[in-house]
């Protein structure tokens, strides 16, 4: 398994490094494809969107595929997944994304295919793995997005971390009062929490074992009471 799950996407270069690492071969002879479910589900303005895909063609891919996993018949878009190195999973709502993996009966591929492939998260599409994402809504104050999305109950992609992730610590946008957030949202769901900003990955290789922290940034991590259990 070679998992980077990032706040960001491809921000640095210390992360780069360790996506070539993972690949154990450069970027340009390497395949990738971008899955933009998450995001697809929200109105507005999509300008950040084309900015971010700009931002990672720009990184010199052999080959750049953008796809829908509701995009065709699910074996067409299955062989699209197949055909590429890296599976880029886009951020938006993680609850939404879990859900099109599930809906399009292509998380038993996304399961076999993490074993092959590397797979890369982008904020939310860093957050699809956790076991008890039926906790979120409720115990993170994300039901909104529940309702907005029209899903009872969540559960993950592939089920594979008794811990959550969640991105853009110290971010401009985010609320003064988000470490207390997930730190609660630790101590409801009685499940570690990761919250790393944007500068920040976890690399994970076995599931069981604990991620190796790829930063150049800040980080926290949040015990299953809710306690910081470390920091940078």
């Amino acid at each position: 398994m070679r998992m980077l799950l990032t706040s960001n996407g491809i921000a640095n270069d210390v992360i780069r490094a360790a996506l070539v690492d993972l690949l154990g071969k450069p970027l340009a002879d390497s395949r990738v494809v971008v899955v933009i479910d998450a995001i697809l589900g929200f109105p507005g303005d999509s300008s950040k969107l084309v900015e971010h895909l700009e931002s990672l063609r720009s990184l010199g891919w052999a080959e750049f595929d953008v796809a829908s996993l509701f995009a065709g018949p699910p074996t067409l878009v299955e062989s699209r997944l197949r055909s590429a190195d890296v599976i880029l999973g886009y951020g938006g709502s993680n609850l939404w994304a879990a859900h099109a993996w599930q809906a399009t009966g292509l998380a038993p591929v996304l399961a076999e295919l993490l074993d092959q492939k590397v797979y890369v998260g982008w904020s939310a599409g860093s957050m699809i793995f956790a076991r008890r994402l039926d906790r979120w809504p409720t115990d993170f104050d994300d039901q909104e997005e529940l309702d907005l999305f029209g899903l009872e109950p969540a559960a993950p992609a592939v089920p594979l971390f008794d811990w959550f992730f969640a991105g853009h610590l110290g971010a401009d946008w985010m609320p003064a009062h988000a470490e207390r957030r997930f730190a609660r949202g630790a101590r409801h769901s009685g499940q570690e929490v990761w919250f790393v900003d944007d500068d920040s990955a976890l690399l994970v290789r076995d599931p069981a074992a604990e991620p190796v922290i790829v930063s150049s940034g800040h980080w926290r991590r949040f015990g299953a009471d809710g306690a910081l259990i470390a920091s940078h």
